[in-house]
């Protein structure tokens, strides 16, 4: 998968990233909405069909965009969808935004409501390649909400999740991981915590090997135990995803 108005002008300088330490990152909107009354997922796949028409008619072509709904998420009702866009680099995600604007395609968004909206980095994080079994129409992504511990950096957290990560692989996984760092327009319910940590499965039947697995072979053993005394994870929500372009 290549695929969450405070504005945190202080974050990079704070959390003592060296961004020489880490590989290039993901530029990256978050949109938790609601859908209208007596809108459904069925209006907004119609909605998305017309932004795809529109999207293939400009030169937008770095811009690649999931569709997540709700899994494992308490209260269940706080959004009916999330939706990540992504491309490499801001001043694309924004040059974007600015024709999207322009296009008045946002006056029939079926959401009116977004509860939540803001940009983040994604910073790859090791992991297995799921491209080639993706399930377009059904991946997982896990959110995890975490900190770092005193004295550690950004860069001290990627080393040790991509560690993590090579055993998680190595003993039969199929995963992958990003780093997610909030911006602007942090939700609430993450400006108490440092950063996110991304799971992706390519399937909900992978997922849940991967749960039985890392169960049975690999909790609390060797390379998994190389965040302890960097970072440590606490809530997480768990949402099915597509890919819609």
């Amino acid at each position: 998968m290549k695929n969450i108005a405070l504005v945190l002008v202080s974050l990079f300088v704070s959390m003592g990233i060296n961004s020489s330490d880490l590989p290039a990152s993901v530029s990256a909107e978050y949109f938790g909405c609601k859908l209208d009354e007596g809108k459904t997922l069925n209006d907004l796949n119609d909605w998305i069909s017309e932004w795809n028409k529109w999207m293939n008619s400009t030169d937008l072509g770095d811009y690649e965009a999931s569709l997540l709904t709700p899994l494992y998420r308490s209260p269940n009702d706080e959004i009916d969808f999330m939706w990540v866009g992504r491309t490499d680099t801001w001043q694309e995600l924004f040059r974007g935004q600015s024709a999207y604007r322009a296009s008045g395609l946002a006056a029939t968004f079926p959401a009116a409501s977004c509860p939540f909206q803001f940009i983040a980095r994604q910073i790859p994080a090791g992991g297995a390649n799921l491209e080639a079994e993706l399930n377009e129409d059904e991946f997982v992504a896990a959110y995890w909400l975490c900190d770092m511990e005193e004295g550690k950096t950004l860069s001290d957290v990627h080393q040790a999740q991509v560690s993590r990560m090579n055993n998680v692989v190595k003993n039969g996984n199929k995963i992958s991981s990003r780093i997610v760092v909030p911006r602007q327009g942090v939700p609430s319910v993450l400006r108490n915590n440092d950063f996110v940590m991304l799971y992706a499965s390519p399937s909900l039947e992978q997922w849940g090997a991967n749960i039985d697995n890392y169960q049975n072979n690999i909790e609390g053993k060797g390379d998994d135990n190389a965040g302890d005394g960097v970072f440590s994870c606490g809530n997480s929500t768990v949402y099915v995803g597509s890919s819609i372009r």
